[in-house]
């Protein structure tokens, strides 16, 4: 760049000195003949001289300084397009309405292996772009298009290097000068790299598809697998929902009427006889199971569901354990030690929901140990939980029934658990209960015969 303003600059004090030189000479010329031939006297030569010689090449002078500082020299303008046009980083070409090459710089040059020496040749479009039919058709697109627009935009051009290998280009177009000029440049961005990225990653997403066609499938078949499974739970949940109904609406108000006819027929019979005491007892003793089972169906069913609330807070165990023994007790269980705890944490539970549990673990150890025999109770405190264990002196469990026991309508296939009355949900209730409350609940047999139930609670923050 430095050399061409160089060059601009030699050219420029060229263009001033010949019309200096001319108007010098032409000055002494005028002289010359007016000396020779009007006779004048010398002081009218001298003005003649100051003048011719000297005021008027200064003054031409002097304009066509002005004019140089205003209007460069079309030659070293052209001088600079000419570098600009040649520095271009992307092929560039221009040619005319018919297709004739004007001129191409260097990038292009390089590209296609042409002569930079001889920037049109006579050439034609079709000579750089290639000659078969499909080649024609781009050809002729580019020629109507710039005819009757003017430009065009974001075109596609297949050409062949010098070593003969295929070459995408993206280029744009557009009228040279004027709206009546005929002359269009185009600019060309090489864009093989990516087409070649493109086609190596549509190679590489076929062998994918090939490789993992057939898991494919077998994915689309689990899904569908899936889609028939969710629905099936939905129908289930909907037939849950309409049991719940039943029981709560059909089943357990008829039956808490005739408890309460069950128990004023008793009271009110004139004359009780031994057989209508005991049918009366029978009575009300089955009309109270039914009642707890349709109670542990819809806390089952509420637990399950989510609809339920719990009120967790700081409590100690010890009362609440005191409180579902006495109610164990009331109804006639075995003796059920508790053991003496002088120093215990709290725990963070709902009150009355882990009374419902310890009941539970407590009925369920009265109904398999056998006559004679007590419930123990022990409890353990850790620095981040209580647990506290229900154990009883019966057969214990088969190792298979361990997980499963507390599984909802789950019964152990023991003799012992088929003679003992219940229908699979207190176990079951338990453990919704306790996991609501953040704990655990597990079975294992000890070592000396006979079963533990037990649960943990965290120990609540101080």
């Amino acid at each position: 760049m430095r050399t061409g303003i160089a060059d601009i600059r030699i050219q420029l004090r060229l263009e001033l000195a010949a019309p200096l030189v001319l108007a010098a000479l032409a000055g002494l010329w005028s002289l010359g003949m007016l000396l020779s031939r009007a006779g004048l006297p010398p002081w009218a030569a001298a003005g003649h001289f100051a003048v011719w010689g000297v005021a008027v090449p200064l003054g031409l002078a002097a304009w066509l300084r002005k004019r140089a500082k205003t209007e460069p020299s079309s030659h070293g303008f052209d001088h600079l397009r000419a570098m600009a046009w040649q520095d271009l980083p992307d092929p560039a070409l221009v040619f005319d309405e018919r297709g004739k090459v004007l001129t191409y710089n260097s990038r292009l040059a390089d590209l296609l292996n042409l002569p930079a020496d001889a920037p049109s040749g006579g050439r034609e479009l079709a000579d750089l772009i290639g000659e078969d039919p499909s080649r024609q058709v781009e050809r002729q697109w580019l020629l109507d298009t710039l005819a009757q627009r003017g430009h065009a935009e974001a075109f596609e051009i297949g050409l062949f290097d010098s070593a003969g290998d295929q070459l995408t280009l993206e280029g744009k177009a557009g009228r040279i000068g004027g709206r009546d000029s005929a002359s269009y440049g185009v600019i060309w961005r090489d864009t093989t790299s990516l087409w070649r990225d493109y086609a190596f990653l549509s190679r590489r997403l076929d062998d994918l598809s090939d490789r993992f066609g057939g898991q494919r499938g077998e994915l689309a078949q689990k899904i569908d697998l899936l889609a028939r499974a969710n629905r099936e739970l939905q129908e289930i949940d909907e037939m849950r929902s309409d049991l719940v109904s039943l029981v709560s609406h059909q089943i357990r108000a008829p039956l808490t009427n005739m408890l309460g006819a069950v128990e004023n027929m008793q009271d009110s019979c004139p004359a009780m006889t031994e057989v209508c005491s005991r049918m009366f007892v029978v009575l009300r003793d089955q009309a109270s199971r039914l009642n707890r089972l349709v109670g542990d169906v819809l806390s089952a069913a509420s637990l399950e569901a989510g609809d339920f609330a719990l009120q967790l807070e700081p409590i100690s165990l010890m009362p609440v354990l005191r409180q579902a023994v006495d109610q164990i007790a009331a109804r006639g269980g075995r003796p059920t030690s508790i053991p003496y705890a002088p120093v215990m944490p709290l725990v963070m539970a709902d009150r009355d929901r882990l009374t419902e549990v310890l009941v539970n673990l407590l009925d369920n150890a009265d109904k398999y140990s056998p006559p004679g025999s007590g419930i123990a109770i022990e409890v353990r405190p850790t620095e981040t939980e209580v647990i506290l264990s229900v154990i009883d002196h019966g057969p214990g469990l088969p190792a298979s029934d361990l997980t499963r026991v507390f599984d909802k309508f789950y019964r152990a296939e023991a003799g012992d658990a088929q003679r003992a009355y219940g229908y699979g949900l207190g176990l079951h209730i338990c453990r919704l209960l306790i996991e609501a409350q953040r704990g655990r609940v597990w079975a294992e047999n000890r070592p000396g015969g006979g079963a533990a139930f037990s649960l943990s609670l965290p120990v609540a923050s101080p």
